[in-house]
């Protein structure tokens, strides 16, 4: 189902013939893609291809142009990483010749590029202003007329840390902190430890009301906690000196390399003297970074 009403005519599935996404990681066998790619590494190399074609019939008659003076290009755009606007990689645009109405995209991607999740969009837009159209005809260049994203989730990089319910005055001690909702057990001596077996999330089993909640996977409750454990861990983490020596030297799958990748998506491209410069200036803007790369279905 459509999300948005388009203030033109616009293009249906049927008009639309796009094969599935299909995958191939390390120069394996072709295979649809689904959700989830496993067996990923930073040191895969991942391949995706896919074909699109247009009925130029039914697409006239959908858009309201005589099919001769119709003009549509192909875009792709690859982005990665958590949160709701993922970082882009690559962007691609085709012009669709009228002999054929149709595109075979493939593109390559190293593992070191990604973090999290690949998604793939391509879209339909259109390419020249129609002649001749009817009222309700798109009529500007990129007008974009279809569309559809694949998110694939890649194996390695998301913060399956453990979960468990703790009573934490014996965890803790007789302390204030006894009473959080939460305690992340970690310890930022060895930057290099593995990630998920280095750190561990407790939830205090006498909060009824945030175990429920955990449980039943509210949403807004694991934004909340998740952007708690990215927050804290990147804070530290650019606290040490030589961060961005620990981060130059990070082993893949520890705890420097994922504070690294949740670092570049937030503020890709930015050096850690400009992201400390924020979390110094800027402790609320620097903060709700982490709530966009938590959101729940983004990540």
């Amino acid at each position: 189902m459509r999300r948005v009403a388009y203030p033109f005519l616009t293009l249906s599935d049927a008009a639309v013939q796009a094969a599935p996404w299909s995958c191939s990681l390390n120069g394996d066998d072709w295979q649809v893609a689904g959700e989830f790619l496993a067996d990923w590494d930073a040191e895969s190399t991942t391949r995706f291809r896919r074909t699109l074609a247009i009925d130029p019939k039914v697409a006239s008659s959908e858009l309201g142009v005589v099919a001769d003076h119709l003009a549509l290009s192909i875009g792709l755009r690859v982005g990665t990483g958590p949160g709701r606007i993922p970082f882009v990689l690559r962007r691609e645009c085709h012009r669709l010749s009228h002999g054929t109405w149709k595109q075979e995209l493939e593109i390559e991607l190293a593992g070191h590029q990604l973090s999290a999740t690949i998604d793939l969009e391509l879209y339909v837009i259109l390419a020249a202003p129609p002649r001749q159209y009817a009222q309700l005809s798109p009529r500007q260049v990129a007008n974009r007329l279809w569309s559809d994203t694949l998110r694939v989730r890649i194996e390695g990089e998301e913060p399956r840390f453990p979960i468990e319910l703790a009573d934490m005055r014996q965890l803790i001690g007789d302390t204030s902190a006894a009473s959080a909702p939460w305690y992340l057990y970690w310890s930022p001596l060895d930057w290099n430890r593995d990630f998920h077996g280095a750190v561990r999330l407790y939830l205090n089993k006498d909060d009824s009301g945030l175990v429920s909640r955990v449980m039943e996977s509210d949403e807004p409750t694991l934004q909340t906690v998740l952007a708690d454990v990215m927050g804290q861990i990147c804070e530290r983490l650019l606290t040490e000196s030589e961060a961005a020596g620990i981060i130059a030297e990070a082993e893949p799958g520890s705890i420097a390399a994922q504070a690294s990748a949740w670092l570049g998506t937030a503020w890709p491209g930015k050096d850690i003297a400009f992201i400390r410069s924020l979390r110094d200036n800027r402790p609320g803007q620097f903060r709700s970074a982490f709530l966009v790369l938590a959101e729940l279905g983004e990540v």
